[in-house]
């Protein structure tokens, strides 16, 4: 039987530490362990009751995961003070344990699509959710996705190459471009990338890719430098039509 989440990260990555110890079955990973007593540190505002199993106590495996002072997260991180666990993104990739944000998303989409063991995102880092996580699934806060490792990266392609071709993320993710910019794209090229993702626009594994777009600083400019030219090129066009036409001269020979 495979560990639970919490238990695998804790073995990873706590350094066995030690939240309390009584004993007891934990409600989070539903296996004789020690901790602290649940009904006194569950907290009036939880409210995610059909993710707990029967028990007493809440592990030390377990509150390592809702961890809200915590210095071995400060350590890792290189933060001036102590870290939240929910803040951040948890992957383990090769039996390491790496915390990330989503300046990460480069380093987030290549350990993915090279297979990592568990994968927990998070898009504000506002609420527990590693402790819901469902071995052999991706998860991006309550959204579950069926990894498929080939098609991520299909649709992840061609969203970063519309990036490219100066599209925003909004007009990606639902699909309502600006025709100004597909124009100037090119419409061949925005109706090739278009529709080798249009049929997965509202599935989970469209939303998971969606969160991981970036592009590089060299696209980045290269993207302001081609508005730039359309900007210069459109107010040159504005001049010319301003400046009055010159008259003929017809010359008469007397």
């Amino acid at each position: 039987m495979k560990h639970h989440p919490c238990k695998l990260i804790y073995e990873i990555g706590a350094q066995n530490r030690i939240y309390g110890n009584e004993q007891g079955v934990c409600r989070i990973i539903g296996e004789q362990s020690t901790g602290v007593n649940f009904e006194k540190w569950v907290a009036d505002t939880f409210n995610d009751w059909s993710y707990l199993k029967p028990g007493t106590i809440i592990s030390n495996e377990a509150l390592f995961t809702f961890d809200e002072q915590s210095g071995l997260l400060q350590k890792k991180t290189g933060r001036d003070k102590l870290q939240r666990f929910r803040t951040y993104s948890h992957i383990i990739y090769n039996g390491e344990w790496y915390c990330l944000t989503k300046a990460d998303k480069p380093a987030i989409f290549d350990m993915i699509i090279s297979g990592a063991e568990l994968v927990c995102l998070t898009e504000t880092g506002q609420k527990h959710i590693f402790f819901k996580h469902r071995p052999g699934f991706w998860q991006l806060d309550d959204m579950f996705i069926v990894p498929d490792i080939s098609i991520l990266k299909q649709i992840h392609t061609a969203m970063c190459d519309l990036m490219r071709l100066g599209f925003s993320q909004e007009e990606i993710k639902t699909g309502q471009y600006k025709s100004g910019r597909i124009a100037l794209a090119g419409l061949d090229k925005w109706r090739e990338l278009e529709f080798s993702i249009q049929e997965f626009r509202g599935k989970p594994l469209f939303d998971f890719a969606g969160w991981m777009l970036f592009i590089s600083e060299p696209d980045k400019e290269a993207i302001n430098k081609m508005y730039q030219n359309k900007k210069a090129e459109n107010a040159a066009k504005k001049v010319a039509k301003k400046e009055p036409k010159k008259e003929k001269q017809t010359c008469l020979n007397l």
